[in-house]
């Protein structure tokens, strides 16, 4: 039978995701779908602590600051637009007061530093090798907070640059946590604000960065997220309606890829017990006093509690309780 449409081919990783991995994915938009994915799926995952980071040295910045910090202090928070921000943060973290924008920062952080020394595997995505540099500073934001563009100067980092920033940091990263493997990807969103020329180059460097860094420094998989939504995936109906975001099938279709590259044969036969769960969880009847959704609930709840025996790593006791309205 002719096929039609041509395969990406992923090496095997030598190792396995199960339910007894602790994750970490930090990066673009890829990082968010597939992290917040995984923990709905039930995996021990910690997604994007700082919010969604672009460019490769904000990355870079972040991991750094999970391992040296010890906490956010007012003095690293700025002020402007009538909000509290930092540029290390991703604008979910601002906040009109100024002890709330921290208190929502520290919790976060605190959480995903312990998380960290327990973390075995770390994903990191990619976006886009441009950054914008502040110039009250000279360093790199992870993002402008709609301050004017003259407060910043639009950079690109060159392969090398990528490599380098990405390599210390992960060196670093190392020290802190030997056993630690790494997974890279390139997310396939295009960014179009620089043009379409400029995007592809920019996607190129990091490619290029990252087939350095795979080949340079041990324990590092590449999951080629990008060149499966180019290669296997070219067609707009694959696109969110924006023509730049992958679609929900899109999206599905790169976890069924991840999935079956990373996650242990035992494991996907868990993961499809959870999402049939999940999928009648989903359900919301007009009336719950009648008998046949207090059937269907107590039936559900019988689910629940055999894959719970089966498997006591799984929790759904939040469920459960919201199931009985407790």
């Amino acid at each position: 039978m002719a096929e039609f449409l041509t395969h990406v081919d992923i090496p095997a990783p030598g190792f396995h995701i199960d339910y007894k991995s602790t994750l970490l994915f930090m990066g673009s938009c890829f990082s968010d779908n597939i992290g917040s994915h995984m923990k709905a799926l039930k995996f021990n995952v910690c997604h994007n602590p700082f919010g969604v980071v672009y460019n490769p040295a904000s990355l870079a910045n972040n991991l750094e600051l999970l391992i040296n910090k010890e906490q956010f202090t007012g003095d690293d928070l700025h002020y402007d637009n009538e909000l509290w921000f930092s540029f290390s943060h991703y604008t979910l973290f601002s906040d009109p007061d100024k002890n709330n924008c921290l208190e929502k920062i520290n919790r976060s952080f605190k959480a995903a530093k312990e998380h960290l020394t327990k973390t075995d595997i770390v994903l990191l995505t990619l976006g886009t090798s441009g950054a914008y540099q502040f110039k009250g500073s000279g360093k790199i934001v992870n993002n402008c907070h709609k301050l004017p563009a003259n407060k910043f100067k639009r950079i690109f980092l060159s392969a090398q640059e990528t490599f380098e920033v990405l390599k210390n940091s992960i060196q670093k990263l190392r020290s802190f946590n030997p056993d630690v493997k790494i997974v890279l990807t390139v997310s396939p969103i295009r960014h179009r604000k620089d043009g379409a020329i400029e995007n592809q180059r920019s996607k190129a460097a990091l490619i290029m960065a990252v087939s350095e860094l795979v080949k340079k420094l041990e324990h590092i998989y590449y999951f080629p997220a990008y060149e499966i939504f180019m290669d296997e995936l070219r067609d707009y109906r694959f696109y969110a309606s924006d023509m730049i975001h992958p679609s929900e099938m899109a999206i599905q279709y790169i976890w069924e890829r991840f999935s079956k590259t990373f996650l242990s044969p035992e494991t996907l036969n868990i993961v499809s017990d959870v999402e049939k769960i999940n999928k009648s969880l989903q359900h919301r009847p007009r009336h719950q006093e009648i008998d046949s959704y207090k059937k269907f609930q107590t039936a559900l709840l019988k689910q629940i509690d055999s894959l719970t025996n089966r498997y006591p790593f799984i929790d759904f006791k939040e469920e459960v309780n919201r199931l009985l309205n407790i």
